[in-house]
């Protein structure tokens, strides 16, 4: 019988030979690699984006709002007090021919204002100094003079020079209108009360 045992440990089918090998450990995820830099510009011009998004629309809805000619004149219909502001500041130096331009459409504004009954105070910013209004003997700057129209209740008409931009904004307790030399010669403002 042991010879018999001998022939089937040797006819049996050989197990292939195993090593002991461990089982593979719990691998981690690969390593990433950082992000490229063209990724980070990306996200970051993304990020400026949407505050720059978000600051545009907070001082849309905190600011205020422009009115059409017909509010605008609505809201000037039921105003008894306004002022009109000639703000030389921006002009520059020696340019006779736009404070004149200025100058004259103030006159023409206060005049059609003067015309709908309107009670109108004249003010003038040149440097850090206002003339005019209600305190015309003191000396006063810009900012003392915008409290003193607040204070009075007055619609305030702001004239001033800007080479850059013709434009007419109207809001509801004040107008601004400011432009080159023509647009001021032209004085489309004084239009408006009509």
């Amino acid at each position: 019988m042991a010879k018999e045992e001998k022939e089937k440990k040797e006819t049996a089918p050989k197990m292939p030979e195993t090593t002991a090998n461990p089982p593979p450990a719990k691998s981690e995820p690969p390593a990433k690699s950082p992000p490229s830099s063209s990724v980070k510009y990306a996200l970051a011009a993304l990020v400026i984006i949407i505050i720059a998004g978000a600051a545009y629309l907070y001082f849309q809805q905190s600011g205020e709002k422009e009115l059409s000619i017909s509010d605008f004149r609505a809201r000037l219909g039921v105003m008894q007090r306004t002022a009109v502001v000639q703000d030389l500041r921006g002009i520059p130096a020696g340019d006779s021919n736009a404070s004149g331009a200025l100058m004259n459409c103030a006159i023409q504004l206060s005049y059609a204002l003067s015309l709908l009954g309107k009670n109108v105070t004249n003010y003038a910013y040149e440097g850090e100094t206002c003339m005019g209004g209600s305190s015309a003997s003191a000396s006063r700057t810009p900012n003392n003079c915008d409290d003193e129209i607040k204070g009075e209740n007055r619609m305030m008409f702001v004239i001033s020079y800007n080479s850059a931009s013709n434009r007419t904004r109207l809001f509801q307790g004040r107008a601004v209108f400011s432009g080159d030399r023509n647009f001021l010669s032209d004085c489309s403002i004084s239009t408006i009360p009509r």
